[in-house]
């Protein structure tokens, strides 16, 4: 059969932009003042006024809230 001339062309559907995956937010600081003052109020406990035993609670609590905020980062990723 005889395609019409009056049939309208397709159109082709074209994108001139691609979305790209929205990056979130870091958990990272969160988590290292949260385990930062976790970290102190352990050692205000354990060390009472004792400073170096003060700083040393607040040192090891952002070490640890770095490493679990780079581990909530990875996880909320997938």
């Amino acid at each position: 059969m005889p395609q019409s001339k009056k049939r309208k062309e397709q159109k082709h559907i074209h994108q001139d932009y691609v979305p790209h995956k929205v990056k979130r937010k870091s958990a990272v600081p969160v988590a290292i003042v949260f385990c930062m003052i976790l970290g102190l109020g352990i050692a205000w406990f354990a060390a009472e006024t004792f400073v170096p035993g003060l700083v040393a609670g607040i040192v090891l609590g952002g070490i640890v809230g770095w490493f679990a905020g780079k581990q909530m980062d990875k996880t909320f990723n997938k």
